[in-house]
């Protein structure tokens, strides 16, 4: 299994999930480098093992499924798949080929067919090859995403976005202005901005965005893995700051956080209903409450029982 949780007679489970019993020197941030490390440790594969699978379908998953089933992917083009897998999971670009990779798997997720895993994931493994040889053949299947990334990216660069930092809450706050000409261009699958624009510019693993009078603050998917790299300041329980900001509103609106174990969970406005409250005083109010819960425990720890779970 890559990239997924086991089920009843893995043999190995090579994944960056919490919880997953990847054997400790494995370990990396994506799913596609913990594969890229079996295959020069060999020791650590079952043998006589002759299927691998994945559970669902997204950029990391495919492509460490990729590295296993495709002949000399690894050997030729390990390090760019990985570069790939973390744009597909984390929205970092380093590298215009693996973001271009990255964005043509996206799409391929997004077909209306009955099984979309495995459609996806079969199609997936046949193209890519050819894609990862020479991504601008399949421009069909990365222009769109790859527009908005760089509409996103010049939004930043000429301010009509903005992202200022604050590393004591771990928290970047991006402000739009959705009134620019540029705005349809630069927004994303119901984002503002791309998200890899965004991700790309901070290190931050808490994103407050404030656009067109809403606020949304997001956690980030490194910090639901066993991320390698770094140890991220673990998840904090929001509920509480989305009862007070519920609360201080004056015409009904309803606040609401998705969980700490939620993938990429947020702290939200729920349903249609505008908010009363300035946005920039929803971020104080955020960072205020942050600033007393990182003191306490952790509410997510992708690392509990493994020896290397830490708390603030």
């Amino acid at each position: 299994m890559v990239d997924g949780a086991p089920r009843p007679g893995t043999a190995r489970t090579l994944s960056h999930w919490p919880g997953t019993p990847t054997p400790e020197a494995l370990w990396h941030d994506l799913s596609a480098g913990i594969v890229l490390g079996a295959l020069d440790r060999p020791e650590l594969l079952p043998r006589h093992v002759d299927v691998a699978t994945v559970d669902h379908y997204d950029a990391d998953g495919v492509l460490a499924l990729g590295l296993l089933c495709v002949d000399g992917l690894a050997t030729r083009h390990g390090p760019l798949v990985v570069e790939a897998a973390r744009v597909g999971d984390f929205g970092v670009v380093r590298d215009r080929q693996a973001a271009l990779v990255a964005f043509a798997l996206a799409a391929l997720g997004d077909a209306d067919v009955m099984d979309r895993t495995a459609w996806a994931t079969t199609e997936a493994l046949r193209i890519l090859p050819d894609l990862v040889e020479d991504p601008e053949r399949h421009r069909e299947l990365w222009g769109a995403e790859a527009d908005a990334f760089e509409a996103s990216s010049r939004a930043l660069e000429e301010r009509w976005a903005t992202l200022e930092e604050r590393p004591e809450n771990d928290l970047a706050i991006v402000r739009v202005d959705v009134t620019h000409p540029h705005a349809a261009a630069a927004a994303w699958q119901g984002a503002p901005l791309h998200p890899g624009a965004v991700h790309s510019a901070t290190a931050r693993l808490r994103v407050a965005t404030i656009a067109g009078g809403r606020v949304e603050v997001r956690y980030r998917y490194e910090s639901w893995v066993r991320l390698m790299s770094r140890r991220p300041r673990p998840r904090v329980d929001l509920s509480a700051v989305a009862s007070e900001l519920t609360g201080a509103e004056t015409a009904g609106a309803h606040w609401a956080f998705d969980g700490a174990g939620a993938i990429t969970g947020a702290l939200h406005l729920a349903g249609q209903a505008p908010s009363t409250l300035d946005p920039e005083d929803v971020v104080e109010r955020v960072c205020a409450q942050l600033e007393v819960l990182d003191e306490g425990p952790a509410a997510w720890d992708p690392y509990a029982g493994t020896g290397r779970a830490r708390q603030g």
